[in-house]
């Protein structure tokens, strides 16, 4: 069995699991690490994920363990009960494995599992192992949750149960067997899943401040507000800039000059990319407004508006060390469809907005909701 632990750790892509494992020293970390391997033998999507897992030895020498999961989707916290030290270990694992990269749903178990003994056909009692999900109970195996009705000789004796699904058998030859019963309380959105459920949807709202330059006179600052709609390979935004007021002097009289701000609405969308907890957005869009100058420095000065449209895109990178929270950096380039003039009789132009606004903004953006990021 080392052998074939190593091998499968060995192929084993680079995950971004953090564990912590306290409680019963007598119940030690390396069979839910050995399990955690197997599972996730060939994984096809990683996701990063804090673990905490409580080990606890009950009456009657029944173990429990307190399983709280953190990913990007959300919280989740609940307790397994098992015969064994084994049993939890694996159960934990697996539930692990599903949240890293749901496809484990999908696809045959890669390492052996803690076996239950059989029970003959048709023998019942009183339940002692289940997986709950709210108020329903249902059998241990409703944790692989893959095809297939759950047998009386897939649980141990005495064991009652409610038809639920299953996963797919593994391979012949490998030595694999189901897991072993378990009881969960689960308080969560995360509780595993067929991986084609339905996705759901993210809310964000951001704040950002930063520096723009050539849509108005030289280098001012400027801040924004977006909130839009996230999932996992996009998002859809409505912005909001605005761009405090600077000034620009003339050449005929240095103390004469237009002191212009401007402001903005849009929208936009962006296709995104992900490495563990960093995204990177590349967006697009457009927006609309008004840029406003005023005389400043000479008589009669006034305040004239000029219509503001321009096509708006940049790249961004944020960075969410919690599913609620993202550290946002984004530069943009502004290119106006609609040009303009600021000039005053006697003064001449004062200012002409430039073909193109650049932009940098650092900002948090809070994120609410949970379910599955598409």
């Amino acid at each position: 069995m080392g052998p074939l632990v190593l091998a499968l750790v060995a192929a084993l892509p680079a995950q971004d699991i953090e564990v912590t494992w306290r409680g019963d020293p007598r119940c030690a970390q390396h069979g839910f690490q050995d399990s955690l391997a197997r599972y996730l033998a060939g994984a096809t999507e990683s996701r990063p994920v804090r673990v905490s897992v409580d080990v606890r030895r009950e009456a009657e020498g029944r173990w429990s363990a307190t399983l709280d999961l953190e990913a990007a989707e959300g919280r989740s916290k609940r307790t397994l009960r098992g015969r064994s030290c084994a049993e939890i270990g694996d159960a934990a694992a697996f539930v692990t494995a599903v949240v890293v990269d749901p496809g484990v749903l999908t696809r045959p178990a890669e390492g052996a599992i803690v076996p239950a003994p059989s029970a003959e056909p048709g023998q019942l009692a009183p339940k002692d192992m289940s997986y709950e999900t709210s108020s329903a109970e249902v059998g241990a195996s409703d944790m692989s949750l893959g095809t297939g009705d759950v047998g009386a000789s897939d649980l141990p004796p005495g064991t009652e149960v409610a038809p639920v699904e299953r996963a797919p058998e593994p391979a012949a030859g490998t030595g694999v067997t189901r897991p072993g019963p378990i009881q969960g309380n689960v308080s969560s959105d995360m509780s595993p899943k067929p991986a084609a459920r339905a996705t759901r949807l993210r809310g964000f709202v951001r704040v950002t401040g930063g520096l723009e330059a050539l849509g108005t006179p030289r280098v001012g600052p400027a801040v924004g507000l977006a909130g839009g709609l996230l999932g996992r390979r996009w998002r859809v935004e409505v912005t909001g800039l605005y761009r405090a007021p600077t000034t620009e002097y003339t050449q005929i009289d240095p103390q004469a000059g237009a002191r212009v701000r401007l402001w903005a609405v849009g929208a936009r969308g962006c296709g995104v990319l992900r490495a563990r907890q960093v995204e990177f957005p590349l967006c697009g869009g457009l927006e609309g407004g008004q840029a406003l100058g005023e005389g400043v420095g000479f008589q009669g000065g006034r305040t004239d508006r000029i219509a503001w449209l321009a096509v708006v895109f940049g790249p961004a990178v944020a960075w969410a060390p919690r599913p609620w929270l993202a550290l946002w950096l984004g530069a943009d380039v502004g290119v106006p469809l609609l040009g303009g003039t600021f000039s005053a009789a006697g003064l001449g132009r004062m200012f002409t907005i430039a073909p193109v606004s650049l932009r940098a903004a650092l900002g948090l953006e809070f994120r609410f909701g949970r379910g599955r990021a598409g």
